[in-house]
């Protein structure tokens, strides 16, 4: 079934693999960094079978819409971050990014994790502002390299 050239249940199943990425990066501190690549690799691999079982417009269209629907979510975690940070040493990063278009199935699992460990709801790791912000205060870092 499609709806303007969406083909739903694949729209289902790469839907059921960002839930289940996400959760997996949420829920396992040790291994987010690799929970990420493992959801990008099977997100290739449905893409690989929706290019087999579909149509090449259907196909490509559905994941079109989740590659931008990625993109903004990471476009708002961005820009919330800029605003919850302003004033400190953080650096404000791209807010579109030409390679999200290929690695939208690990940025959305990893803009969801790093706003939650911003948030404090899940431990913070060396990828979070907010861990970088205690290490610093513990231990009395500044940084050298700011503009005068």
């Amino acid at each position: 079934m499609t709806f303007y050239s969406v083909s739903l249940m694949w729209a289902i199943v790469l839907f059921g693999v960002l839930l289940w990425t996400t959760a997996c990066v949420l829920l396992n501190a040790a291994l987010r960094r690799g929970m990420g690549i493992m959801g990008l690799a099977l997100s290739y691999g449905v893409l690989a079978w929706m290019l087999y079982d579909l149509p090449l417009r259907e196909a490509v269209v559905t994941w079109s819409v989740f590659a931008l629907l990625g993109g903004g979510l990471t476009v708002v975690y961005e820009l919330w971050a800029r605003r919850r940070y302003a004033g400190t040493d953080r650096r404000a990063r791209r807010l579109l990014r030409l390679e999200g278009l290929v690695l939208w199935p690990a940025m959305i699992p990893d803009a969801v994790g790093l706003m939650m460990n911003d948030l404090g709801i899940i431990p913070a790791d060396e990828r979070s502002e907010t861990h970088q912000e205690d290490t610093r205060r513990i231990t009395a870092e500044h940084r050298t390299d700011a503009p005068l």
